[in-house]
């Protein structure tokens, strides 16, 4: 005799299957999104030999290093050492150096710029504080220029105890950015340059100063726009005659468009932007300026990949290591709020379209997707080393030839 379920039960039962089935297929989901996910993260990093960027010099080499009395790795070329500098910041930004080599920080938590003298890097001195939104800094003929959120200050002849002959407000109009974003500034042919971001992601600003270089003579004097069409400039450098500068654009054209932009600036210029991504692609929200973007906005000399959080660079110079001059090195900051962690890495790249950027320092990500590091800024002394500062940790790091 066949013993016969009441139907309510074959119903509850088949549910009981379904849901096991839908957990079952679940769980294998997400263990393929984990494993698509790690993967990224070891490309990103250079663990694994299947990689998005090659690494340089026959491979990036494990180098044990000391971080606030905790051993982190760090992956470099097997002729560099990589070591603490200087620490106790809260989050250091751009770092600058002088013709004796004394090294100038910003940092943005303690709004405050430092000097490094270089009798005593370890022991930094504060030349000032109550810098809000400080972030961008140079220096020119014996003078730190520092720019704010909404003033450019100038500091003459900064003693190695953080003393200083004179500080004066230069400007005191710059437009104030918008939350995530900051001035940048470089001297060049006694003209002080500001990038002013724009405060918007494809609007053209009210004002002409958002989204433009804006050039001031030495004493703030003498307003004039240099260049315009570049939404929001992490860095600037003097090469030559002219201006090089990273550009990042607005945000929602596609996946991985647009890339960042690496633009050689002239005077009286336009690159692209609103209008234009990569210089000479048309916003699809502007068809109408296809032609301008074909015939008016300057095309940029090389791109790099969106979503690294791309921050400071500088030329390398031959004294660090010939086989790199005339290269260009970017610091990736790190994608913050990503479901797969990019950036957290330095690379190395020229400036040719045709070639890709080669990673340089990796490890600050680590392999489950967390970072203990940002690098942010970058320069050279005057002995060639290189110079990384790390908001996250509060450090500078130098990099040498072995």
């Amino acid at each position: 005799m066949k013993l016969q379920l009441p139907s309510k039960y074959i119903y509850y039962a088949l549910i009981v299957v379904a849901i096991g089935t839908l957990i079952v297929g679940y769980s294998s989901q997400r263990s393929q999104i984990s494993e698509f996910r790690q993967e990224q993260i070891q490309r990103n990093n250079l663990i694994s030999r299947e990689s998005i960027e090659e690494p340089v010099l026959d491979g990036l080499k494990p180098q044990i290093i000391n971080i606030n009395q905790k051993k982190q790795t760090l992956y470099l070329p097997d002729i560099m050492t990589i070591s603490v500098l200087s620490e106790g910041f809260e989050s250091p930004q751009l770092i600058k150096s002088d013709d004796k080599g004394n090294l100038f920080v910003t940092d943005n938590k303690s709004n405050s710029l430092y000097i490094l003298p270089v009798s005593d890097p370890q022991n930094p001195q504060r030349v000032d504080t109550n810098l809000n939104g400080v972030y961008g800094l140079d220096w020119y003929k014996g003078v730190v220029y520092v720019v704010t959120q909404n003033k450019v200050i100038g500091y003459t002849d900064i003693e190695s105890d953080g003393t200083y002959k004179e500080r004066k407000t230069l400007i005191d109009n710059i437009p104030t950015p918008k939350r995530g974003s900051f001035n940048t500034i470089a001297i060049k042919n006694d003209r002080i340059l500001v990038g002013i971001p724009a405060n918007c992601e494809s609007c053209k600003p009210k004002d002409p100063r958002r989204g433009s270089i804006v050039s001031y003579a030495l004493d703030g004097s003498d307003e004039e726009l240099f260049a315009q069409g570049l939404k929001f400039m992490t860095d600037i450098l003097p090469v030559d005659e002219s201006l090089v500068v990273t550009d990042i654009g607005r945000d929602g054209i596609g996946n991985n468009l647009p890339q960042v932009e690496v633009n050689r600036v002239e005077k009286g210029k336009d690159y692209g932007w609103p209008y234009c991504y990569e210089s000479t692609n048309t916003d699809p929200k502007y068809p109408e300026k296809t032609d301008f973007c074909n015939t008016k906005s300057e095309p940029s000399i090389t791109t790099l990949p969106q979503g690294n959080n791309i921050r400071g660079f500088d030329l390398i110079p031959a004294t660090f290591l010939k086989d790199f001059e005339g290269k260009y090195v970017f610091v990736y900051q790190g994608g913050e709020n990503k479901s797969i962690p990019k950036g957290y890495k330095v690379v190395i790249k020229d400036s040719s379209n045709q070639s890709s950027a080669l990673n340089l320092i990796t490890g600050w990500l680590s392999e489950d997707g967390t970072a203990w590091g940002q690098p942010t800024g970058v320069t050279f002394d005057n002995t060639g080393a290189m110079i990384i500062t790390d908001q996250l940790n509060g450090v500078i790091y130098k990099v040498a030839k072995k």
